[in-house]
């Protein structure tokens, strides 16, 4: 009888332990990390694209939800010290703004589920082994696809003459767009492609002073985080070369870059806080499809063009989805 008492006694205590427990664990707020190339200045859209995505699932910055941004203020080089930092702190979940940053985590966790802001192809750049089933940790969003940096150059091409050459600035860390597909696209519309790769500000600023002296017809920018936070450098240099010029984001266009066209990042970003959502819910990273964009938006910055002197045809101003007058 007393030995029935005693395991009766101890079964009640384990189950208020575990109780206890889970309660703990269930009022301590989630992490969630978030790594960038950026800066809080220069991202801060996208930040409350994706604080606004949480807050609409209920997650909410010192209630339930420890937010950890970490930027590496332009410099690649700093990407895989800050990714062990966030590391350390034993998030939740991870969240991954660029294709660069993806490929750190992957190297340092195959267990922190990492969910994708935008990127490109994760499948050609060895990610994960399938959009539809990506298994392992990585899943999220794509926003730049092969064909993407194409179109642009196919948009540029029709603003320049045939026989001339059109720039195509690529950052060090996205080889991945120094594809075969864009130097035949080129080649078909008459035009010849010339990469220039960069790794930093300095390079871009010794780039731009090395056109100054022998000007393309047009410059295409490829995707690139570090190129994505020096955007209003990039486009102050065009202007100085009244050059034509197309970028891979919008917002560039909004600083007074002539042409882009692109994916609404925002948008990604916003749509990426549903999956942490999930995986905070209990969802497996692999087991959720990556998204691929859906739409792409053409912007014109007339005003630029009237600035520098640039004929846009008409042919580019029908398909506009905004021009900025």
């Amino acid at each position: 009888m007393h030995q029935r008492r005693r395991l009766l006694l101890t079964t009640a205590a384990l189950l208020v332990a575990l109780i206890v427990g889970t309660e703990v664990r269930a009022d301590a707020p989630r992490v969630v990390g978030w790594l960038c190339v950026g800066s809080p200045k220069s991202d801060s859209k996208l930040l409350e694209a994706f604080l606004g995505g949480l807050r609409a699932h209920g997650w909410v910055e010192g209630k339930n939800l420890r937010f950890e941004p970490r930027f590496a203020l332009g410099k690649s080089d700093r990407l895989p010290a800050l990714a062990a930092e966030i590391i350390k702190l034993k998030p939740d979940v991870i969240f991954s703004c660029s294709t660069p940053t993806h490929l750190v985590f992957k190297k340092l966790t195959s267990t922190i589920p990492i969910v994708m802001g935008t990127g490109a192809d994760p499948v050609a750049v060895g990610l994960v082994p399938s959009l539809s089933h990506p298994g392992g940790n990585i899943t999220g969003m794509v926003a730049f696809l092969h064909d993407t940096s194409v179109k642009m150059v196919e948009i540029i091409a029709d603003l320049i003459p045939r026989g001339s050459t059109v720039v195509l600035l690529i950052e060090a860390t996205t080889p991945f767009f120094r594809s075969e597909q864009v130097v035949r696209a080129a080649k078909t519309l008459g035009v010849h492609a010339k990469f220039i790769e960069v790794a930093t500000k300095e390079d871009v600023m010794q780039s731009f002073a090395t056109l100054a002296k022998d000007p393309p017809a047009a410059m295409v920018q490829l995707p690139g985080p570090m190129l994505w936070w020096l955007r209003r450098d990039l486009v102050a240099e065009s202007a100085k070369l009244k050059l034509p010029s197309i970028y891979p984001f919008e917002v560039t266009s909004d600083a007074g870059g002539l042409i882009s066209y692109s994916s609404p990042i925002d948008e990604s970003y916003a749509r990426a806080a549903d999956y942490v959502d999930r995986i905070l819910r209990g969802a497996k990273a692999g087991d959720l499809p990556i998204e691929q964009p859906t739409r792409f938006r053409l912007v014109v910055n007339l005003k630029t063009a009237r600035a520098q002197g640039i004929t846009i045809p008409q042919s580019i101003l029908l398909r506009a989805d905004r021009i900025i007058e």
